[in-house]
């Protein structure tokens, strides 16, 4: 079981996104679960991307200059290695979350105390409000399971924003970056190689 109140690290790369980072940022000061960090990692950005995550007047959100690396899964591994919480989340820079997001997975790993990770259902969109496209044709409800085959039968989306694991899974974290440096989502698969996981199914992450 988790702690009453365990802190959340929120993990967001980015690089040039000062036209739309504080839509994402603003996605996760509106969570409705407040207890957690915004660990933002830059990655050489050339445009007002500092200038603008600078006015936040919040000091759960820390902005963290890494220079060019230039590859996602290094990003967030320097993130992760800043983070303190009891769980791990990411968010990209120019996407949203849902107001419940963070609340809703918490409620879940609650309920499910030996799964490692949890991820969501969501919508791709151009306009806000205005869903282009569902990642699962369920809207509701939950499924806990090994769901690693799932990823290759469509059943489950490869989608980082959604993910979010407990803090005693970074050593299957870890060894997957060392092995596999060039991709973002070979530590999701690796993770459901070695926990059960939660599928939210409602839609909680727009991109």
């Amino acid at each position: 079981m988790l702690k009453a109140d365990p802190k959340v690290s929120i993990i967001m790369p980015t690089w040039n996104r000062a036209a739309y980072i504080m839509e994402s940022v603003e996605s996760v000061l509106n969570q409705t679960y407040q207890n957690w960090e915004l660990i933002i990692v830059d990655d050489g950005s050339e445009d007002d991307t500092a200038a603008v995550i600078l006015q936040v007047q919040d000091s759960r959100v820390k902005f963290y200059e890494a220079g060019k690396i230039g590859l996602g899964i290094k990003l967030k591994n320097i993130g992760i290695e800043r983070s303190v919480g009891e769980l791990i989340a990411f968010i990209d820079s120019d996407d949203m979350w849902a107001p419940e997001k963070l609340e809703k997975q918490l409620i879940a790993f609650n309920h499910y105390p030996d799964a490692g990770f949890s991820i969501t259902g969501g919508y791709n969109f151009k306009k806000p409000n205005e869903p282009l496209e569902y990642f699962y044709k369920e809207r509701e409800g939950m499924r806990y399971d090994d769901i690693f085959i799932s990823f290759f039968q469509s059943e489950a989306s490869v989608l980082i924003p959604t993910l979010m694991f407990r803090r005693q899974c970074l050593p299957v974290i870890r060894r997957s970056i060392e092995t596999s440096p060039g991709s973002d989502v070979e530590f999701l698969l690796d993770l459901s190689l070695n926990f059960k996981g939660i599928i939210l199914y409602e839609p909680l992450l727009y991109r």
